[in-house]
């Protein structure tokens, strides 16, 4: 993934491919040691809970980054977004209840850390003055793989594995974050929190088509009650001016 980013980076500025990192700072420090928390907490997640589980957990990130932003830096909060936060955080409380009879609690545990960290993330990125969004996750890519090499066991991997890996980390993963992220540029964040629950909702489907990964009734519901949550809270930001 950093390699892809670097690339795009220096595509972005080849005239002066070092202005990136030479606005970094303490933000684009901070962004990225929060970013390699993620990625960490991420996996763990995934390893430890269904993919519907995390996935639903993580798209009540934008609305912990807004209550998060009130806390930390005093933005102002909509009191629409205030009741959603509450709404979506019920949902997130029926897909726990249901992992404490069905297991799982780990990873649904690692899923609200890392939606938590990556909510303190958008706080820091909106208080940085430069755009240090591509350094700072190009950045945390490689502090994870250094993290990560000490507890590897790149041997294990086989050839099929590796061709999975290399399409995920060189192509789709820094892609697709890539054009998501520079999609804020160009519609309302109300806008964005819809379509980022494309994956909430077809991300489960793909694994259960693609391994066989049947998400839990307690999923369905408080899938659903985050879900609604987003949407009518997006679509009233669509409204406002």
């Amino acid at each position: 993934m950093s390699i892809t980013l670097a690339v795009i980076l220096w595509l972005l500025n080849r005239e002066d491919w070092l202005k990136p990192w030479r606005s970094f700072g303490r933000f684009g420090a901070l962004a990225c040691f929060l970013m390699t928390i993620s990625n960490i907490a991420f996996v763990g997640a995934i390893a430890n809970t269904t993919v519907a589980n995390v996935l639903v957990i993580l798209a009540a990130m934008p609305l912990f980054s807004a209550l998060l932003g009130w806390v930390l830096i005093r933005e102002q909060v909509q009191k629409r977004t205030v009741f959603a936060i509450l709404v979506a955080f019920s949902g997130v409380v029926v897909i726990f209840v249901g992992s404490l009879q069905g297991g799982g609690w780990l990873g649904n545990g690692l899923a609200l850390f890392t939606a938590l960290i990556q909510g303190v993330t958008l706080v820091v990125l909106r208080r940085a003055e430069t755009d240090i969004m591509l350094p700072a996750l190009c950045a945390s890519g490689l502090c994870s793989a250094v993290i990560c090499l000490f507890f590897a066991s790149p041997q294990n991997v086989t050839q099929d594995d590796l061709a999975i890996l290399s399409l995920m980390g060189l192509l789709v993963v820094p892609i697709a974050l890539a054009l998501f992220l520079s999609g804020t540029r160009y519609i309302p964040a109300a806008e964005v929190a819809l379509f980022a629950l494309l994956e909430t909702v077809l991300g489960p489907i793909w694994v259960w088509l693609g391994v066989g990964e049947v998400p839990a009734m307690a999923t369905w519901v408080g899938g659903g009650i985050v879900i609604i949550a987003i949407v009518v809270n997006s679509t009233l930001a669509l409204r406002s001016k």
